[in-house]
């Protein structure tokens, strides 16, 4: 059996700029990093001629080109993997809709999990460009390429699309830095699901916009100050940015927000929050709100309705976690 242990993702600035329609005739930047609450993926061959998968369901099949797991069926039918083997996904936390990367995050840990299975080596940007073209190319999934470079590489960095090439760069902030911004990082659950292809269709029709190809180039501007601040050790800013970057983000479309977020995230602002985001696509999810330590109190008791996500960040991308 394999095992392999991959982390979710929280996404700051530049969502939106790793979609290909805007990136490959613009320069996109994500800045994000990669936390603590991962999901797992055992596979294991087995002498029995079916495919078994284990996930929110669980699927039979004698071929696995008759499974209704898209992300599953492709990475097996790209490798003519038809039967043989078993898949089953593990986490501790919720992973539909929250906005945490969390499709591509499996996608990258069955990849990793399957070449170790098929003694396939990949380095982390192979792995990432797979694990796209099975999401974007395959599923057919509007999707950006953000999420499957942060779930091979891990840690800090800035990525960067542009054209057909993608760069990661590592932020080699200090350790003070690092754990005084998770300190100051709330994210609460809106208790709203989403599906990210049905909020990110819209803005991929709206990149048909000039306006709003200039709205995301200003939220990658956003991304390379957020940067700068990050290395200076200027947090506050940072928190400031992200609200700046957050009000530019909701004119992309008119599914990204919604009266409980708006809701919310006002009575956080009220309470001392300097500024924060939906996480992901938008439209559910967690919202992450940057809090100074001094009013910690005041926002969670404002926002006292909603479950508090807690997590660290964490260097670590995919890996194998056991091969007996």
């Amino acid at each position: 059996m394999i095992i392999t242990k991959t982390p979710l993702r929280v996404s700051f600035f530049g969502g939106g700029s790793d979609i290909p329609q805007y990136y490959q005739n613009n320069k996109g930047l994500v800045l994000s990093t990669t936390i603590d609450r991962p999901i797992y993926i055992a596979v294991n061959g087995t002498q029995t001629p079916h495919t078994k998968v284990m996930y929110s369901e669980i699927e039979v099949v004698d071929n696995s080109k008759y499974l209704k797991h898209d992300r599953v069926r492709e990475v097996l039918q790209y490798y003519d993997i038809e039967n043989h083997i078993e898949i089953a996904s593990f986490s501790d936390i919720p992973t539909k809709g929250t906005g945490l990367g969390s499709s591509s995050t499996f996608t990258v840990g069955l990849l990793k999990a399957v070449h170790e299975l098929l003694g396939i080596n990949q380095n982390n940007y192979e792995l990432a460009e797979l694990a796209s073209h099975i999401e974007i190319d395959r599923c057919k999934q509007p999707i950006g390429k953000q999420d499957q470079y942060a779930a091979a590489f891990g840690g800090f960095n800035a990525i960067a699309f542009e054209g057909t090439d993608a760069a990661v760069i590592p932020i080699n902030i200090t350790t003070d830095v690092a754990s005084q911004l998770n300190d100051n990082i709330i994210c609460f659950n809106t208790g709203i699901t989403r599906q990210a292809s049905s909020v990110l269709e819209k803005q991929v029709e709206g990149l048909k916009d000039v306006v709003n190809i200039d709205n995301t180039s200003c939220m990658v501007d956003m991304a390379e100050d957020a940067v700068r601040f990050l290395l200076k050790g200027r947090l506050n800013d940072f928190g400031s940015l992200l609200g700046d970057s957050w009000n530019i983000k909701k004119k992309l479309s008119d599914n990204i927000s919604n009266p409980t977020i708006d809701e919310m995230y006002s009575k956080a602002m009220k309470a001392g929050a300097l500024g924060g985001k939906i996480l992901g696509a938008g439209g559910g999810g967690y919202l992450l709100m940057y809090v100074p330590p001094k009013s910690h109190t005041r926002v969670i008791k404002a926002l006292s309705n909603y479950d508090i996500f807690d997590f660290n960040f964490t260097n670590q991308g995919s890996v194998v976690e056991m091969n007996k």
